[in-house]
């Protein structure tokens, strides 16, 4: 780690240099825009510091959060249910707005909003612009809304500038499309009642109106949505859609919370219905969905849907002419670049139907009841490996659970309790606690089966799919002053059986603290540690036999964040990874300044970032959020030894049109130490497989335009 020490010095004098010559020259508020980045990123940075593999939905959060923005909600008419749908409230702050509600009457303003114990300054910046305390009007029919509807048209192109190895003619699985990344989005909204929207998208590598795509996109997605269009009528979705059920031990595919520095934030919730806007092909419902109020005290929604998902095909000729077709595994990536690939598309037709109904007999308690069915064309036959021995197999599977909230006082406890139909349950079950005005605390408790059959699971966990684990999670957070938070949770679990990297049953531990400090709306500094242990098969074997082994990491984080002007805001950081196993031990550093510069009145404004990176491999990588283009989400890891940098251009040509620029450039300062039979070294390359490019620069360009009509 000593190649680049030098720079690091270099930058660490010349950074503060450049803010200052910045703060001098050009001496905002962060927006409700920009703050809802901040939480949204900080978010999704945990979730992926967690569970890497796991696809999060960031398009309908991001889309929700918008609709939120342009149009607020009633703070004093909203539902617990509708402050959950914004993801970014944990249920002990949802728990006291309701209770201040009903304490001392109607909010005035959205102001007063301040002297709601759990809610940080931080969260408030955030939260503020999303609400309102006026009258949201009367209900309009589908005639107005449509005839007040606003329309947008969203266009975007990104390119990797170097060539990535599928694009080359020596490629053994070659790229069959160019290396162009197209993306369209058709938008129409009025209020929150109204939703419609088309998704069309093609992936670098994918043909383009020609070979397996002669109709243009690989991937075309699109809904319309309504909500509260009358007194039965609570949701409405033609096309596609999510469903959320429960605590996710079913099926939730819309964006949930997961263990994170936001501590709180363990419960699922939410309506049920949400349309669907992602490009994530593969976590979609596709057909009809709505939500009735069958009485004042009881909600039903039911759901039917129909799709071709990839799969990777088992054609077993032995026995029937012409074929038998089984499937292995769902293949969930969206990408159909290769003739491989193209050979998954659509291989399997999976139907799905259920429904929800929710029961409500007083203010305190609700209870719910959910049924899920599936089924698909083929068998699904997992590979027959031991870690896969009690996975789901056959064409038909159904799940049901029964859920529950029950909120008293300071008090909200909540759980659900599922089954499968071969006899595997799912139990998890919590408690979040207001314990007077300067602690919060909560408690979640999940028994997973290893036998429990499930598809689409979103649940609380190591993992995000529920089932072959058992755990404790514990969670506080203080508020010793108004400025100053402190976080933690101590998270303890095993997993009975064998898991993809464990040839035995195992068990973790890990822990989080996090202490920040908000001054108002001017500065913001975090320090967090979070520590993680638990079992992994060791990289020898003997006879064959792989043993277990402790793995270990450290990481640690100082974030700083300031708004110097209504103009101009800065952040900065320095994070820390320490990765051990077996003995032997692989550490990271990366340090990054971030600037943002929004002048007032000037229809343009930047967004850059320099970040410095060390790490001794792949174990100790860094994930780091960044600003991104508009319906793109950028969080990748540091890997190895460089430097890397972006610039975001945002400029606004009328009151109808604006678009976007963004270019960043990875630099790494490794060189390979492979030497060739012809005395020449390996060439370095960046990425694995088809994706890889040669060298040691990778630089990639987005260009966004949004018209509104």
């Amino acid at each position: 780690m000593k190649q680049i020490y030098s720079s690091w010095i270099k930058t660490c004098v010349a950074l503060p240099c450049f803010m200052l010559s910045l703060i001098i020259c050009f001496s905002q508020t962060i927006s409700g825009q920009d703050s809802i980045a901040v939480i949204s990123g900080a978010l999704l940075e945990d979730l992926l510091e967690n569970n890497d593999e796991q696809a999060y939905d960031f398009f309908s959060l991001y889309d929700e959060l918008q609709v939120y923005l342009k149009n607020p909600i009633n703070i004093n008419t909203a539902t617990a249910d509708d402050f959950r749908n914004m993801g970014m409230l944990s249920d002990i702050q949802i728990l006291q707005i309701l209770n201040h509600r009903e304490d001392y009457g109607d909010f005035i303003s959205t102001y007063e909003l301040q002297s709601v114990p759990s809610l940080d300054i931080g969260t408030l910046n955030a939260f503020i612009p999303l609400v309102s305390v006026g009258d949201e009007g009367s209900r309009k029919n589908i005639g107005e809304l449509f005839s007040e509807a606003d329309h947008t048209i969203v266009g975007k192109y990104k390119r990797t500038l170097q060539t990535k190895k599928g694009f080359r003619d020596d490629a053994s699985s070659p790229f069959l499309g160019d290396q162009n990344h197209y993306y369209m989005r058709y938008n129409m909204t009025s209020g929150r009642n109204l939703r419609m929207g088309l998704t069309l998208e093609k992936d670098a590598g994918e043909e383009f109106f020609t070979g397996s795509n002669k109709k243009g996109f690989d991937y075309y997605s699109g809904f319309m949505y309504l909500k509260d269009i009358s007194k039965l009528v609570e949701d409405f979705n033609l096309g596609d859609y999510s469903i959320s059920m429960g605590q996710g031990l079913i099926l939730h595919n819309s964006f949930g919370s997961g263990k994170s520095s936001y501590v709180m934030n363990v419960k699922r919730g939410g309506r049920v219905i949400r349309p669907y806007s992602s490009v994530n092909e593969f976590n979609l419902l596709r057909g009809v969905a709505t939500t009735l109020q069958v009485t004042k005290k009881v909600e039903l929604t039911a759901f039917a849907s129909t799709k071709k998902i990839d799969g990777n095909a088992i054609i077993n000729d032995t026995l029937i002419e012409g074929g038998f077709q089984t499937f292995s595994s769902f293949v969930i990536n969206g990408l159909h670049r290769t003739e491989a690939e193209i050979a998954k598309r659509g291989t399997v037709t999976q139907n799905s139907f259920g429904g929800v109904v929710k029961w409500q007999p007083n203010r305190n308690l609700k209870l719910g009841m959910n049924i899920l069915h599936n089924n698909f064309s083929s068998d699904l036959t997992p590979r027959d490996v031991p870690y896969r021995k009690f996975l789901f197999s056959g064409d038909q599977l159904t799940n049901i659970s029964i859920d529950y909230s029950y909120r008293y006082e300071n008090f909200n406890l909540f759980g659900e309790v599922a089954r499968s139909d071969n006899g595997g349950l799912a139990n998890l079950h919590g408690v979040l606690i207001s314990m007077g005005r300067f602690v919060d605390a909560s408690v979640v408790y999940r028994n997973y089966d290893k036998d429990y059959h499930v598809l689409n699971a979103n649940a609380f966990g190591e993992t995000s799919q529920p089932f072959n684990e058992q755990g404790v999670y514990l969670a506080m957070q203080f508020y010793p002053w108004r400025s100053i938070k402190f976080s933690t949770y101590f998270d303890l679990w095993k997993h009975p059986w064998l898991r993809s990297r464990s040839a035995g049953p195992t068990d973790g531990r890990e822990f989080l603290a996090k202490i920040e400090y908000n001054k108002k709306r001017k500065f913001n500094v975090y320090l967090q540690y979070r520590f993680e242990e638990k079992g992994e098969n060791s990289r020898f074997s003997e006879q064959g036999l792989r043993s277990l082994v402790d793995r270990v990491q450290h990481r640690a984080r100082l974030n700083f964040t300031y708004t110097y002007s209504r103009e101009l805001s800065l952040i900065s950081r320095v994070e820390y990874n320490h990765f051990e196993k077996e003995g032997e031990t692989s550490q990271g550093v990366m340090v990054f300044q971030d600037v943002k510069y929004k002048p007032i009145g000037k229809p343009y404004s930047l967004a850059l970032r320099y970040s410095i990176f060390d790490t001794d491999d792949f174990n100790s990588r860094i994930y780091t959020y960044e600003n991104d283009v508009l319906y793109e989400f950028s969080i990748p890891f540091y890997s190895g030894s460089g430097t890397r940098f972006y610039i975001k251009s945002q400029y606004r040509l009328s009151r109808k049109v604006y678009v976007q620029l963004r270019y960043s450039r990875t630099y790494l300062h490794n060189v390979s130490d492979i030497l060739l039979p012809d005395g020449s070294y390996l060439p370095l390359t960046i990425g694995s497989g088809n994706d890889s490019t040669e060298g040691n620069v990778r630089s990639e360009v987005k260009f966004v335009v949004r018209y509104k009509i």
